[in-house]
């Protein structure tokens, strides 16, 4: 579960120095005696999942002709005969398969808060799904089969689309780098670099580990939802005390509205909004429900001292210092206040994911922490595990 410090033969440090939101790479066997994540019928049986978000692109015909079926995905969808190509893609797989969300922490040397999701492609042998680009960094893992990239031109939202009802296609592509991948290879896609892969054998899978910024308009609209949701209706706005004329918004007025918005504009406003906002959910649909323990079974577990606690797959949790309270921990979108005596456990918890029962005694000797790790085994956002 520890970071990876290499990319292949390629270092940590010249990666974020040279490629990272930069430049596509290709780096060769980046994940050596790559296992698979998922069969590909288990991959099939998750899209049918109604919540699972899964899509399923048909290359039938002209690029104009492709369909893209939206999920919950049928039994039928998967019988049905084609002597075409298609693509099934399932988001959002860390939450349902330890083995993707384990993957996911060899990328933590990038901020957790910007992690989206792994999501997991099935292709037959000439399918994809056109050229594209997205707006968010994405390492591409091959995981069995070979599959095609090619990356071109850099885009923005002025960029011209082919005119297709239901995907979003580059009208132009320009190639300018391709690599065949085979299971085990990685390729690196900054933001808005255009780019189109095609499965070059059966029972292709690509592993998509994506990263996620929110755009500035989301800052800003989020942050001022939050401090309206904080501040009392009877507070309100002064006008100039200064003698003017009565149809002029005055400098006076202007200063009297950015002290009060530069009020709000403080470390600890930030950092609680935006701690809850980056771990809010990616899938508000999945119950964490755990059946609740009391001092006396985590007792037990601690004195067996076998297995490890882990962090439940799909669960966002960060902290922050910043303001006059100490420690704030955020899990699934909810600020938990820590007391001095629980910010050791999590920390631990928030940056390694999984702790060995025999290392997690020290962690929880005081009554707070016992008390933060039950409320966070009883909300289901951590659980212990016999594996």
């Amino acid at each position: 579960m520890l970071p990876l410090t290499h990319l292949g033969d390629l270092p940590i440090e010249e990666f974020l120095r040279d490629y990272w939101q930069q430049k596509p790479v290709c780096i060769r066997n980046a994940f050596a005696n790559m296992e698979p994540l998922i069969a590909a019928d288990e991959l099939a049986g998750l899209s049918l999942e109604p919540e699972v978000e899964s899509r399923l692109v048909e290359n039938e015909g002209d690029i104009l002709d492709w369909r893209l079926h939206h999920g919950p995905m049928q039994e039928h969808d998967f019988a049905k005969q084609r002597d075409y190509p298609w693509t099934l893609l399932v988001q959002g797989v860390d939450h349902f398969v330890p083995a993707a969300f384990d993957l996911v922490a060899k990328f933590r040397f990038i901020p957790a808060w910007r992690f989206d999701d792994v999501m997991i492609s099935y292709a037959t042998k000439g399918a994809g799904v056109g050229a594209h680009y997205d707006r968010y960094d994405v390492f591409l893992i091959q995981g069995e089969g070979q599959r095609r990239w090619q990356t071109g031109q850099v885009c923005n939202s002025e960029s011209k689309l082919a005119a297709h009802k239901d995907l979003c296609l580059l009208q132009d592509f320009v190639t300018e780098q391709t690599f065949d991948l085979h299971p085990g290879d990685l390729l690196y896609i900054p933001p808005l670099v255009a780019h189109q892969g095609v499965a070059l054998s059966d029972n292709c899978m690509t592993y998509s580990v994506g990263f996620r910024a929110p755009s500035h308009s989301e800052v800003m609209g989020g942050f001022a939802d939050f401090i309206g949701q904080q501040l009392s209706p009877d507070l309100r706005l002064c006008n100039s005390l200064q003698p003017q004329p009565a149809g002029e918004i005055s400098a006076n007025d202007l200063a009297n509205l950015r002290a009060v918005i530069n009020q709000q504009l403080n470390d600890e406003n930030l950092a609680q909004w935006f701690g809850c906002m980056t771990t809010e959910p990616k899938n508000s649909s999945l119950d964490y429900s755990e059946e609740a323990m009391d001092k006396a079974e985590l007792a037990t577990i601690m004195q067996d001292a076998y297995g490890v606690i882990r962090v439940a797959e799909g669960v966002r949790l960060a902290y922050t210092w910043q303001g006059d309270g100490g420690m704030t921990l955020f899990a699934q979108g909810e600020a938990i206040a820590c007391p001095p005596e629980a910010t050791d456990l999590a920390m631990a918890l928030a940056n390694q994911l999984v702790i060995e029962v025999t290392d997690l005694a020290c962690l929880i000797t005081t009554e707070a922490s016992q008390a933060l790790l039950l409320v966070l085994h009883n909300q289901g956002w951590i659980y212990f595990d016999d594996e």
